[in-house]
């Protein structure tokens, strides 16, 4: 998982897929078909974040993850309210 480069700990990347004011982008698939869908979401210390997750058969994983980026944050707060 490359979320360790970006500083992030998988259990922020966790929180924040889980976040209830999350905000989904479109899904897409891999060259390979793997189906994957990014989130914006804010952790417990309110770091907003956006994890890119594919679902497994018990769940989800994360794919990676990385600080929100500016438009990313904006989506986020514009749903927040």
């Amino acid at each position: 998982m490359s979320i360790s480069r970006h500083n992030i700990e998988s259990e922020e990347a966790e929180e924040a897929a889980t976040d209830a004011q999350r905000v989904p982008a479109p899904a897409y698939r891999t060259a390979n078909g793997e189906r994957r869908q990014a989130v914006t979401g804010k952790t417990d210390d309110g770091r907003l974040l956006t994890v890119v997750l594919t679902r497994r058969t018990d769940g989800f994983r994360v794919v990676t993850a990385r600080e929100a980026s500016p438009s990313e944050r904006s989506a986020y707060r514009r749903n927040a309210k």
